[in-house]
C-alpha cells in the first residue's frame, strides 16, 4: 500500500538502506572482525538459508504477532538475501494479487526450471517495474525517481554483500553465507516452479507437495514451504501444514498416487 500511495517510497527506502549499510560496513571494517570456518559449515548455511526463506515469507504476511519483532526479523532476512524486505513484500503482494498472470513476478509459465532458476531477479525487476509504471508512470517526475531508485537498489546489493563479507570474514562468507544464499534462492524458485503446475489445457493448479524425503525435510525446515496451495487458501497461517480441511490425491511424475492432507 505504501508503494502504491507514495511514488517515492522505494526510493526513500533504498536511500536509507544505502546509508545504514555504508555505516555498518565502515564500522565492521574498523573493528576488523575475523572468524574461522571450514567446509562442514556449508550444510548449516544451507539450512539457515531455508529458515530465512520461511521467516521472510511469514513476516511479509505479518504472521509474527508482535509488530516490532515481525519487522525486525523481516528486515534482517531482507538484508541477508540482499534485495530487502520491502522488495520482498511488494513482489509477494503482486504474486498473490496476480497469481499466474503477466503481473505475477514469479510466474514460471513457459520456462524450464533452469531458465526460471537463473531468471528470477531479472524477471522480477522487469515485472515489478512494469507494475510501478502503471501505478505512478503518469506523474512527470517518476521516470527520474525510477532511474535513481534502480541505481540505489544495485548499490544496496553491493553494500549488503560487502557488509556480510566483512562481518563474517572470508571463510564463513564462502562456507556459510554463500550456501545459505544459494539454498534460499533455490528453494524460492523451486516452490514457485513446482507448486504452480500447468495442466494440459493450459490452466494452472496450485499444489501441496510432501511425497518424498526431500519435500518432507524441507517442509520441516521451512515450516510448510511446499504446502503452497494451503498457503494460498489461508495467508495468515505461519505453518500451512496445519490446514487440514482438504484431502486430495495427486499422481506424481513417478506414477505413484500420493495423498496430501
Amino acid at each position: 500500500m505504501k508503494v502504491r500511495k507514495d511514488k517515492s517510497f522505494l526510493l526513500k527506502t533504498y536511500a536509507v538502506e544505502a546509508l545504514v549499510f555504508l555505516a555498518l560496513c565502515t564500522l565492521v571494517w574498523n573493528l576488523k572482525l575475523s572468524m574461522e570456518a571450514h567446509i562442514l559449515m556449508a550444510p548449516l548455511g544451507a539450512i539457515f538459508g531455508l529458515m530465512v526463506a520461511s521467516f521472510i515469507h511469514n513476516t511479509s504476511h505479518s504472521n509474527i504477532k508482535n509488530k516490532v519483532l515481525n519487522r525486525v526479523i523481516g528486515e534482517f532476512c531482507g538484508a541477508w538475501v540482499l534485495y530487502g524486505f520491502s522488495n520482498f513484500v511488494m513482489i509477494h503482494f503482486l504474486h498473490h494479487r496476480y497469481s499466474d498472470t503477466d503481473h505475477d513476478p514469479v510466474n514460471p509459465k513457459g520456462m524450464s526450471f533452469l531458465v526460471f532458476l537463473f531468471a528470477p531477479m531479472r524477471y522480477m525487476i522487469k515485472v515489478a517495474v512494469g507494475w510501478l509504471k502503471e501505478v505512478h508512470g503518469k506523474e512527470k517526475d517518476y521516470t527520474q525517481i525510477l532511474a535513481t531508485q534502480t541505481v540505489l537498489f544495485h548499490v544496496n546489493l553491493v553494500l549488503k554483500l560487502a557488509f556480510w563479507f566483512m562481518l563474517l570474514g572470508p571463510a564463513l562468507f564462502l562456507c556459510f553465507y554463500i550456501p545459505s544464499l544459494l539454498a534460499n534462492y533455490g528453494v524460492h524458485a523451486h516452490i514457485n516452479y513446482v507448486c504452480h503446475s500447468e495442466n494440459d489445457d493450459g490452466s494452472i493448479e496450485i499444489l501441496n507437495l510432501n511425497h518424498n524425503l526431500y519435500y518432507k525435510f524441507v517442509n520441516i525446515v521451512t515450516v510448510g514451504g511446499y504446502y503452497h496451495k494451503n498457503h494460498h487458501v489461508d495467508l495468515k497461517l505461519f505453518n500451512p501444514m496445519r490446514l487440514r480441511s482438504e484431502i486430495r490425491t495427486r499422481t506424481g511424475a513417478t506414477g505413484l498416487s500420493v495423498t496430501e492432507a
